[in-house]
């Protein structure tokens, strides 16, 4: 090992998986403080170096593919040409993440982060769970389990008083066997063997006591569980109820980037039937811990305390089916497991097939979506349908290994009893012969313990389920939200004064796309961005609305970083039209008031005059109260749009943000909603993206984007004049309407 380099000495640290040799290894690519590029073929304990350079020698890195494999090559600043090493398609996404933020220092001499999204965990090398960061195999139950009850604190009490009466009612359960013990050494066996040893006492009113004793026990456990039961479930449903309320308000503070890398079948999936597999969780599986529990200790203690010997015999089971289960823990997590990602991608592709049924009708793949679904659903069910058949053969072998005690107990403790009846047949080797009371007494509980160890054969599948979807649900939940307020954020009087100082941005740090972009916006000012697609348009508004955060420079509102700003006040104070118009499924009424809940009728009906939309409304069969259905498909493009343009008009926002809102619209329909826009922008900060460059010449400003910079800004007219990138925009746009008139 090499002692100048260790984890703390490395800038960029990727895996790798092909040594020199052509052997599968666990590599290291590290790039170090001191800027060597150093390769490890054993990169856990840093040996068996293979390549070292100087970083400042390389002049770009690259990739090159291969059949099955790729290997990272080095391009050198005296002209030659040297493969790194080599790696399979698993390291494919880190090793290109570290090229891109290597070449990124090359380019700029600036460090960044690197973003990779392993799907493999570096200690063990298995998958995580989908859509996670969760290795199920490494990650700490223990801890997984404490987070979770810690979002629950408040109905901890709760539980512990259920699990206390769990516990009475066993140790009830327990006292039950002790008086039918009595009962027969004491009254019935002798009354059958014509022997008189109560005395004075009653023997029909003692047994009458007896029974009306074990009554009382009987209803005394009954009453305990329901009261037990009631408390359970209760609590159960309100701790998962509040949990799936934190993680429903979790997911909306969630930044976008954070929201986009998971799907929305699988977040769905977070909020239901992960919860729901806790829910009942908490309600059955923990009683019989706890009973398990209670009835193996209270066993133990009176088997030990009167027949050692017979103690050997009930638990002989016991070290065997807790091996087994532990041996068999995660073969049945990773099955279990498996089942879930299979689960997960058929709700993943049937919530996608829904959402764009419009799509799969129009290109008539019907057919094609029925087999997908159909092969996602097949492997589920062979998974499935394997795991079930696993479980139907271990479950009932586990079970016939634990009842091998109890034929063991039943042999020799009815040999006991029969010696203590008839000495001439010989002694028990357990010792003092066991009356037929006691008898009765060690069956009883034998059928207690050895009931709850069978269900103990289970409990691995059960507790693999709950601390995975626990584990899903921690994730969510304890994520730190990139896009925050700070504790002293300030709520200003927005007027719309927006200015970008030496602004840089990219999704990823390493690959910008707005390069130190120095850009002021004025109050009242109506600004067209104008670019080629990816120029960074859309990204521009994105951290306008702080969807996202700048890498390095400023966004200011009114003087202040919009860092300081609270959301709500940002939110309240900003009103956005998008060409792919969202309408909640409901009245119209109700997606107007949207953007202002405590708007009266009038306000309403005054912005919906304002966007041209009153006019269609009323028309409706039930006007305001018409249902437009799932986003909105019961209404026009161009209707759904006027909605969308009252909805920003009921906020009145200083800043309005326009984005392609009258694409794809005929040109009668683009006339009333540019006439309801003209209205709307009046008075307010207004950044408008438009596909049609024509929708844009009464702009006061034009700003023009190239390769992530202000390349122009100016009105219309004059960038006209300038010939220069605007002009050829507006060219090609001419030329590409002339060429379809004549197609016509």
């Amino acid at each position: 090992m090499d002692p100048d380099i260790n984890k703390a000495d490395a800038i960029y640290s990727v895996e790798y998986d092909i040594d020199s040799s052509d052997l599968l290894c666990s590599g290291r690519i590290i790039l170090t403080k001191d800027f060597s590029l150093v390769i490890y073929a054993d990169g856990k304990n840093m040996q068996r170096e293979e390549f070292r350079c100087d970083f400042n020698e390389i002049k770009e890195l690259s990739i090159s593919s291969h059949i099955g494999c790729a290997s990272l090559e080095a391009e050198m600043k005296n002209g030659d040409s040297v493969r790194i090493c080599r790696f399979t398609q698993s390291c494919l996404n880190q090793v290109s993440e570290f090229i891109k933020a290597a070449n990124y220092y090359i380019e700029t001499g600036e460090l960044t982060q690197i973003h990779t999204e392993s799907t493999v965990c570096p200690k063990c090398g298995k998958h995580y769970i989908v859509n996670t960061q969760i290795c199920p195999h490494c990650s700490n139950k223990v801890s997984i389990v404490g987070k979770f009850f810690a979002l629950g604190k408040k109905y901890i009490p709760a539980f512990a008083f259920s699990g206390l009466l769990v516990l009475i009612t066993n140790i009830i359960n327990l006292i039950i066997p002790q008086i039918n013990r009595v009962l027969v050494d004491d009254y019935l066996f002798p009354a059958s063997e014509g022997v008189e040893p109560w005395g004075d006492k009653n023997p029909v009113l003692m047994i009458l006591i007896l029974i009306l004793l074990m009554l009382l026990c009987y209803v005394a456990m009954r009453v305990i569980n329901i009261v037990a039961a009631r408390l359970r479930n209760k609590t159960s449903a309100n701790f998962v109820n509040s949990i799936r309320i934190q993680l429903y308000n979790k997911i909306q503070v969630l930044s976008m980037s954070s929201i986009s890398r998971r799907t929305t079948g699988d977040l769905i999936k977070r909020l239901t039937e992960d919860t729901s597999v806790i829910t009942e969780f908490i309600k059955s599986e923990t009683v019989w811990i706890i009973e398990v529990g209670v009835v193996f200790i209270g066993v133990l203690v009176y088997f030990i305390a009167t027949r050692p010997l017979l103690t050997l015999f009930v638990f002989i089971p016991v070290p065997i089916v807790i091996f087994a289960a532990a041996k068999f823990w995660n073969f049945i997590h990773r099955r279990y497991e498996k089942q879930w990602r299979l689960s997960s991608a058929a709700n993943g592709i049937l919530h996608d097939i829904i959402k764009g049924i419009r799509v799969v009708k129009v290109f008539g793949t019907e057919k094609s979506e029925i087999a997908k679904f159909s092969e996602a659903n097949r492997k589920l069910a062979e998974t499935s349908q394997k795991n079930e058949q696993l479980w139907a053969v271990l479950f009932p072998l586990l079970g016939f290994i634990v009842g091998i005690g109890e034929f063991l107990v039943l042999y020799f403790g009815a040999e006991s009893v029969l010696n203590g009846i008839n000495p001439e047949l010989g002694h028990s080797i357990i010792g003092k012969p066991l009356t037929l009371g006691e008898f009765t007494q060690i069956m009883s509980y034998i059928g207690f313990i050895y009931g709850p160890l069978r269900w103990l054969t289970s409990l691995p599948r059960s507790i693999a389920n709950a601390v995975t979807s626990m584990a899903k649900i921690n994730e969510i939940l304890y994520e730190d939200p990139e896009i925050k307020d700070k504790e002293n954020a300030v709520e200003p009087e927005i007027e719309g004064n927006i200015s970008f100082v030496n602004a840089t941005f990219g999704y990823k740090s390493y690959e910008p796309v707005l390069k130190n972009i120095s850009l002021d916006i004025k109050k009242g000012e109506m600004v067209g961005l104008v670019g080629h697609s990816g120029v960074g348009k859309s990204t521009l508004i994105n951290l306008i609305m702080r969807l996202y955060d700048l890498n390095s420079g400023k966004l200011l509102i009114d003087g202040t970083d919009i860092k300081d700003i609270s959301k709500e006040t940002l939110c309240m104070n900003i009103g956005t039209v998008f060409q792919e118009t969202f309408l909640f499924a409901g009245s119209i009424y109700d997606n107007i008031i949207y953007a202002k809940p405590d708007a009266t009728p009038e306000e309403v009906f005054s912005a919906a005059k304002i966007a041209n939309a009153h006019e269609f409304i009323v028309r409706l069969p039930d006007a305001y109260n018409t249902v437009v259905g799932e986003n909105g498909y019961s209404l026009s493009g161009g209707e759904r749009q006027r909605i969308a343009i009252a909805r920003a008009i009921l906020r009145d926002p200083k800043i309005l943000i326009l984005d392609e809102a009258t694409a794809s619209l005929d040109t009668e329909t683009e006339s009333k909603i540019q006439e309801a826009l003209q209205r709307l922008i009046k008075g307010r900060t207004t950044i408008a993206i438009a596909h049609r460059l024509s929708t844009l010449r009464h702009a006061d400003r034009l700003i023009v984007l190239e390769k992530g910079k202000v390349a122009e800004q100016g009105t219309h007219e004059q960038l006209l004049k300038n010939k220069g990138i605007y002009y050829n925009l507006v060219m090609a746009q001419r030329q590409t309407t002339k060429m379809a008139e004549v197609k016509q």
